[in-house]
């Protein structure tokens, strides 16, 4: 894989987001537009962007094996993520709902939103799909236990609540997907044929849903807080570092063989910028959504080079 191919997908999403920005300032797309958008990706294209993916995925002993491997280390990546967040913290001295927000921003990146387009252009065929949906999986289990916990006002909701939102579109069709590869089961092609190009338009609702975040909360005031960088280096670039010697040392002692494009989806995915959905789940809990949202923009914005170079580093080692 050329490395040009990552560039030039994040300099597309780039643009795309940029778009939803200008939209978003013009007006075209309003509050209700941009939560609606949310809504639309969230419970239609994303699940049938998952269904026709990984569905056409076909099936082998390899891909099996660098599933389970993928569940494994996404739960080490994102435990790691969290361990480094309570580290720096501690040592910054962040306190109280800002804090809080810290902690969740530097466990939790814009794994479906960002990651889902990216993977699917980059590794056609469903492959690196299949792994970014493991990885997301995953997250969600973090969300909404430890995530759900560090917010404020967390106990006006209960575990069993908490467990509900584990069960969604998304999640059902991963195990629709799921289901129809195991069986080998192909949809028909009057159906496959309309919900493949449903599916493919998140990509462009998504970074327009980025933008518009971004539009409506332009935080300069983010360039100026430490606290932020110290995320963003945690998160985008050292645990992601960390996690990928994990993988070559195992590699190397244990002959734990991992395909590529298994290894830079989980390490990628570890890498993204903060996840969007924090923001408003930090409104929701009565959290610091303000500080939500300078991580959330700055991250995402660096994300820009961050990415690139995590991807540089995975095919260099």
């Amino acid at each position: 894989m050329n490395f040009s191919i990552i560039t030039n997908q994040i300099l597309v999403l780039a643009l795309l987001a940029m778009i939803g920005v200008v939209a978003t300032k013009l007006k075209v797309i309003s509050e209700e537009i941009k939560n609606s958008i949310a809504t639309i990706v969230f419970n239609i294209t994303l699940p049938a962007l998952i269904i026709t993916s990984v569905s056409n995925v076909e099936l082998n002993r390899e891909i099996l094996y660098n599933s389970l491997l993928v569940f494994i280390l996404s739960h080490i990546g994102i435990v790691l993520l969290f361990f480094s967040g309570k580290i720096s913290r501690s040592v910054l001295k962040i306190k109280g709902k800002k804090g809080n927000i810290h902690l969740i921003h530097t466990m939790l990146g814009n794994v479906a939103f960002l990651g889902y387009p990216l993977f699917s252009a980059l590794f056609p065929g469903g492959e690196g799909l299949l792994y970014a949906v493991i990885f997301h999986l995953t997250q969600d289990i973090y969300i909404w236990t430890v995530g759900v916990f560090e917010f404020n006002n967390s106990k006006n909701i209960t575990f069993k609540e908490s467990l509900k939102h584990l069960i969604n579109p998304n999640t059902v069709a991963f195990v629709i997907g799921i289901l129809m590869l195991a069986v080998s089961f192909k949809l028909p092609e009057f159906i496959n044929v309309p919900a493949t190009g449903l599916g493919k338009t998140t990509i462009y609702l998504a970074m327009l849903y980025i933008g518009a975040v971004l539009a409506q909360n332009p935080m300069i005031t983010a360039f100026k807080k430490k606290e932020i960088y110290a995320l963003i280096f945690n998160k985008m670039l050292f645990i992601p570092f960390i996690l990928l010697l994990i993988i070559n040392l195992a590699t190397y002692l244990f002959d734990i063989q991992i395909g590529n494009v298994a290894k830079t989806v989980v390490v990628m995915q570890t890498a993204m910028p903060c996840m969007a959905m924090v923001v408003v789940l930090a409104k929701k809990f009565g959290s610091d959504d303000i500080h939500a949202t300078e991580n959330l923009f700055l991250s995402t914005i660096i994300s820009l080079a961050t990415l690139p170079l995590i991807y540089l580093i995975i095919q260099i080692l």
